[in-house]
């Protein structure tokens, strides 16, 4: 297992506490090695009004007020702009789960708003994720809630399974923007298309579990009083495979879908790029959920944040995510990458020895050797790097930080509140270098240095004669 080291060439141990002249809590910048990244980072609390970005030194540097109280994501786009998953004020939604936001707004770099999307009916709301496509448009994560008497017998829930509320299903949706508020739904996912039910044979959707992997054991979560049942808290888009990424927390698993469908194919199990609607391409993470394996086959353990990660980064084309509770230390979080089992066609062939999908392993690992110094429970992220470093949000903690490939820790920043322990919630956190599109127009924008050849004959007097 990796440990984080300080390395002896550490250039700065700063343990003091400065009281930013943003804002009235305290931030602790404690470790800045000098081969830490530089560039920016984006702090925004769990139920604040305020974004804003901090420097290498842990100074703020810029930052974004809103109306609104920040419900997960807080992500600065490639234009510029600030995205924010927002709460609704004085909701009174009848879905009631951790995650629920209601309102998605769009600011610039003065705060401005430069879109607002609102969905917030007892049936259905955006959660946790949000994320802006190549085109344009916005995928976004929402529930849509099923009523007991419907979800069994439309969809064959055991209605001794259920609340009142009934089930929360899990809906993915894409949303043509029209500015300046308002959208149009485009295309969207429900997983309650593709579920399968095992318990009784005179229900809807009855079928083996291991013989349909690429369908979801509607009764594998059961076990709760709340209706949200699957719980995903991030989503990611890969425009070249035109595939969406999902993390199911309570699964504890990722699930891979062709986005290439209309709604009406994603509703069923043909058609697409892929041939096979809205069925599931790929999942990892627990065979157990499928019959495919056993409790202690699990190599994700309620993870959040999974990714690509992008092209041209080290590890481009695995998949990064944040676990927070390891199987076998269940008290301690980790940062997992994995290289899913693609071909040429971006398909995820299973198996054929044992009929499951790989990898069997990691393809790095990262986690804490000290007891305690590196878990959250719930939140949390990671993001690859260019330089190969990951940074790394631990939500629960207040805390973000950057570790190299060896795990050594070259840079960490405290978020605290006005009392130890910390206080504050990171739902994510991200870093921005100084050439980051984003930042372009801006102060904090740097041009990358680009060497520029010479020309002419070189006028040194220990030029080389020819």
């Amino acid at each position: 297992m990796l440990s984080p080291r300080i390395s002896p060439t550490l250039s700065r141990l700063i343990l003091f506490a400065s009281i930013s002249s943003f804002g009235a809590s305290a931030q602790s910048l404690l470790w800045n090695d000098s081969r830490a990244t530089d560039g920016y980072r984006l702090i925004s609390r769990l139920n604040s009004n305020t974004s804003r970005l901090i420097d290498r030194e842990g100074k703020t540097v810029h930052q974004w007020k809103s109306n609104y109280l920040l419900a997960s994501i807080a992500v600065l786009q490639e234009d510029g702009t600030l995205l924010r998953n927002c709460l609704m004020p004085n909701n009174t939604n009848f879905i009631k789960a951790a995650g629920g936001s209601g309102h998605i707004e769009v600011l610039d770099w003065e705060g401005n708003p430069v879109w607002t999307y609102e969905l917030n009916t007892d049936f259905q709301i955006p959660h946790h994720d949000v994320q802006r496509m190549p085109n344009g448009n916005y995928l976004i994560l929402s529930w849509s809630r099923v009523a007991p008497a419907d979800a069994s017998s439309r969809l064959g829930v055991d209605p001794t399974s259920m609340g009142i509320r009934g089930v929360l299903f899990e809906r993915v949706i894409e949303v043509r923007p029209n500015y300046p508020s308002g959208g149009e739904i485009v295309w969207e996912w429900n997983v309650a298309d593709h579920i399968v039910q095992d318990r009784n044979p005179d229900w809807p959707n009855y079928g083996d579990l291991y013989s349909h992997p690429q369908l979801v054991n509607v009764h594998y979560n059961t076990l709760t009083t709340s209706p949200d049942w699957f719980h995903a808290n991030a989503i990611d888009y890969n425009a070249e495979l035109d595939q969406i990424l999902i993390s199911v927390r309570n699964y504890s698993e990722v699930w891979v879908i062709d986005h290439s469908t209309t709604s009406e194919e994603a509703a069923g199990h043909t058609g697409g790029r892929y041939g096979k609607g809205g069925d599931l391409l790929y999942r990892w993470g627990n065979p157990y959920t499928w019959a495919g394996g056993y409790d202690y086959d699990r190599k994700l353990g309620f993870q959040h944040d999974v990714q690509w990660i992008r092209p041209g980064l080290p590890g481009a084309g695995n998949m990064l995510a944040f676990v927070n509770n390891e199987y076998n230390r269940p008290s301690e979080s980790a940062i997992v990458e994995f290289t899913p089992p693609i071909d040429e066609t971006g398909n995820y062939p299973m198996n054929p020895e044992d009929g499951s999908w790989g990898p069997k392993d990691y393809a790095w690992f990262y986690s804490a050797a000290i007891e305690g110094e590196f878990s959250s429970d719930f939140i949390s992220g990671a993001q690859r790097l260019p330089n190969g470093n990951t940074f790394i949000c631990s939500g629960a903690q207040g805390n973000i930080f950057e570790v190299n490939p060896a795990g050594e820790i070259l840079w960490k920043f405290a978020e605290r509140g006005e009392n130890e322990p910390p206080v504050v919630w990171l739902f994510r956190s991200g870093f921005y270098a100084p050439d980051y599109s984003g930042l372009l127009g801006t102060p904090l924008y740097q041009a990358p240095f680009v060497p520029v050849e010479p020309t002419g004959p070189s006028t040194s007097p220990n030029a080389r004669k020819r």
